[in-house]
This record gives C-alpha cells, structure tokens and sequence, in this order.
C-alpha cells in the first residue's frame, strides 16, 4: 500500500526544480516482508511519484514554458474540481519530455510525449478524465498508462512481483527504540525551508 507523507531530507526532494516550490506531501509505498535472513521488515519507498504521458503538441512553443503551463492549467483544474479554485495548491512534481511509440494505431517511428508526475496517486484518474474533457488548456488530450493502478505502474518500473526479493541499492534502518526511551521526531524538509529561508 501507500500513503502520503511530508517529504523527508535525504529521502524524498524537499524542493521541486520544475516548479520551484517547496514540496508539501509525497507518496511513500509500503511493502510487507522479510529479508532473507528472516528479519520481519516493512520497507518505505520513497522517491517514486505517479504519471501519465500524453502526446506532446506545443510545437511552435518554448518547450520549457508549455510544460509549465500544462502543470499549472493541471493545478489549476484540479483546485476547481476539489471545490477550492482560489487554491494554489500544486498537484503536478513535474512535466518532461520523452520519446515513446505511440500506443494506439500503427506508427513507424516514436513521437514526443509530456509525461506528466502527480503528487499523489489518487488524484491520476481526476486528471485523466479532466485532459479527455478538455478542461487542461482548453485542448482534448489522449492520456497514455493513466490505466494502470500506482502499485502496478511500480511492479512494471521495477520489475517486482509477489513472493520475491527486492534488491535495494541504498537502505536505511530506523533505531530498535529501547524501553523508556522517548520518541525522537524526526524533521521535514518544511523545517528545513522555513530555516534556511530566514
């Protein structure tokens, strides 16, 4: 399973190059099992956000600009679907340029797609239904694997299924708390912010 977060230093990016913001929530997954020496572990994810491609079609534009605006158009769309359309809350980590071969019908050569990074994952359906309709920059778009359940979109990335090993180049082990300790917060990446901001 998941869950959504407060991104952790060193873990998760704190802060978005694309949109130069702060970031507020990240998915965590969770998987369940056991190391092969039989330790009993629950291993948190981080790093691996949600997406979708769709055909990119700002030719003529900077592309740089025309992929802020779709995240922004994203945003903005989502906000008013939530019922909050004054909201600048950011749902989009990220848009980028890639090359695929398109899904549908026959084509010879690969074309250019936007993939397009949410926050998180529940929100993908919502906008997938919002670039069929038209609401994203006033354009009807044909989203690409915005079918495929979060969990499944990872198994696929990774190469992972039920009952095997994962093979993890970078692991960190929380502290055994002893009894009678305290609990020992751990900091956000806002802390962070807030104190290098001021």
């Amino acid at each position: 399973d998941y869950y959504m977060s407060n991104p952790l230093p060193g873990l998760d990016p704190c802060q978005s190059p694309f949109r130069e913001a702060p970031v507020k929530k990240v998915p965590v997954v969770r998987v369940f099992g056991a190391t092969p020496s039989g330790q009993k572990t629950c291993l948190h994810l981080h790093g691996i956000f949600p997406y979708l491609y769709v055909p990119y079609d700002g030719y003529g534009h900077l592309p740089d600009h025309y992929l802020r605006s779709l995240a922004f158009s994203i945003d903005r769309a989502l906000n008013v679907t939530l019922g909050n359309p004054s909201s600048s809350v950011q749902h989009v980590f990220k848009v980028s340029l890639v090359y695929g071969m398109p899904f549908y019908g026959y084509h010879e050569k690969e074309r250019q797609f936007m993939k397009i990074y949410l926050y998180n994952p529940a929100m993908v359906k919502r906008v997938c239904e919002l670039l069929q309709g038209g609401a994203i920059m006033n354009k009807i778009y044909q989203p690409h694997e915005a079918h495929i359940p979060y969990l499944l979109q990872l198994f696929i990335d990774y190469n992972l299924y039920g009952m095997n090993l994962i093979n993890l180049a970078a692991v960190k082990f929380r502290k055994i708390k002893k009894k009678g300790d305290a609990f020992e917060e751990i900091g956000s990446c806002s802390d962070n912010w807030t104190r290098s901001a001021t």
